[in-house]
């Protein structure tokens, strides 16, 4: 279908990476030679928002939290952003969109915040994002999924979409056409599929690129059912039971939070995983969370290769992924969940942003700056090189495998774990990702 190995001028213009210089950033080349700004000596104040209370709070919303503020205190220690120190201030999700926009607004017009990071659900950003252009503030979505975000209803549409708005990861596309491809690897003679994803976008949309991927990497292979409990649904086991009747070979899930969680539980008591496997879109978080009770053999999808045992190929990101991992477990007692990780790439992509726009501009740089310098950014992090599109958005490889108990940990790791390249999972910029998916030969 797609080569596995790419060139790096194929690579440059896959990416629409663009070179960053003082012309990039739109500053003359006399005045980038011979202007200094101030630096302001008050601290850069940065708002971490995520979910710090309810069901997604404990896998999603705290791991998230804390590798801000873990990753504020590095900065910091290291001399901070261009000499100032990040003030951060943890943001609580919870509350629905409507809380979300107007804790945006306040964010931004009246605490006057340098920069937003945060968000895990995909209505709260499809809410969110377009403000940053309309209150003219810089927002990093961190965690939140769905490919409509960027894409818009264009095509080809615009790029970006948002002037001031970014997501330093992937989307969804990624977590299911890994799953997909995994599938076709290591269970090539399935001959059924299923679906059990929550009733609003985040699941809609990771079922539609799923079922389009197996459609056309495995066009035999028959969908029995498609269920959309609602979001915190408490009882699953009419769901479950349904599934069960079917008995598909493979069940695709993206349930997430609270939900996964309680629907695990349920299908456990109920033998589900005795007769059933499952495709978990962005599984990685419950096997630590659920400790050895949870099913060995299933498939989990580490929402790109952020995952505690993998180690990147470039020296400069496996270096800090050893010390992420290392200083996330002595500080909290667990292995980093992929959260995590989302959360590290947004508060060093702004980091990185203000020192690339810093330098092209000699001192501190506006709002309008730093965003032009996010795009076509990339830099190390603790799962590998990390490039945000000049479409705003990032990309990134993408890491399944199976679940194992092992003597060396009390819950299963990921054993037959495949990295899909970044040209395989991401579709490319000014395309959407159906279209895409549906024009694979």
């Amino acid at each position: 279908m797609m080569s596995k190995e790419i060139s790096r001028r194929k690579l440059l213009k896959y990416i629409g990476a663009t070179a960053l210089s003082a012309g990039a950033l739109g500053v003359p080349m006399k005045s980038f030679s011979q202007s200094k700004r101030a630096i302001p000596t008050t601290p850069v104040k940065v708002a971490a928002v995520s979910f710090l209370t309810g069901a997604a709070a404990a896998p999603f919303g705290i791991p998230g939290d804390n590798v801000f503020k873990m990753c504020a205190d590095k900065i910091n220690a290291d001399g901070g952003i261009l000499g100032r120190k990040i003030e951060l201030h943890s943001k609580d999700e919870a509350g629905g969109v409507d809380a979300q926009v107007k804790l945006a607004r306040k964010l931004i017009l009246e605490d006057k915040m340098d920069v937003v990071l945060g968000y895990i659900s995909s209505a709260d950003c499809l809410a969110v994002l377009p403000l940053a252009d309309e209150l003219g503030g810089l927002i990093v979505a961190y965690d939140c999924g769905t490919h409509e975000l960027m894409e818009g209803g264009k095509s080809p549409f615009d790029v970006p979409k948002f002037k001031l708005g970014f997501r330093s990861k992937a989307h969804l596309g990624i977590d299911n056409i890994g799953l997909a491809l995994y599938i076709k690897k290591y269970f090539p003679k399935i001959k059924s599929i299923a679906g059990i994803n929550q009733d609003y976008a985040w699941g809609r949309d990771s079922w539609l690129i799923f079922e389009t991927a197996m459609k056309k990497l495995m066009p035999d292979v028959k969908v029995t059912k498609a269920l959309w409990p609602p979001l915190f649904t408490t009882d699953f086991t009419a769901h479950i039971s349904a599934l069960m009747g079917d008995q598909p070979d493979i069940v695709h899930t993206s349930l997430w939070g609270g939900d996964a969680v309680t629907f695990t539980k349920q299908a456990i008591g109920m033998g589900f995983f005795k007769k059933i496997k499952t495709a978990w879109s962005r599984g990685e978080p419950y096997p630590q969370e659920l400790g050895k009770d949870f099913p060995e053999g299933q498939i989990i999808c580490c929402a790109g290769t952020h995952y505690f045992l993998y180690t990147p190929k470039d020296k400069a990101s496996a270096d800090l992924q050893k010390w992420f991992v290392g200083e996330y477990h002595k500080r909290y007692g667990k292995y980093p969940p992929y959260p995590g990780y989302h959360a590290y790439q947004a508060i060093y992509s702004y980091k990185h942003a203000v020192e690339k726009a810093g330098k092209a501009v000699g001192g501190w740089p506006t709002v309008e700056e730093v965003a032009k310098a996010m795009a076509g950014l990339t830099f190390p992090t603790p799962s590998g090189l990390l490039t945000i599109r000049e479409d705003h958005n990032a990309i990134e490889e993408v890491l399944v495998g199976l679940t194992k108990m092992t003597p060396k940990y009390p819950f299963p790791v990921l054993d037959k774990m495949e990295v899909f390249p970044a040209d395989q999972v991401n579709p490319p910029i000014r395309m959407k990702t159906v279209d895409w998916i549906n024009s694979w030969k």
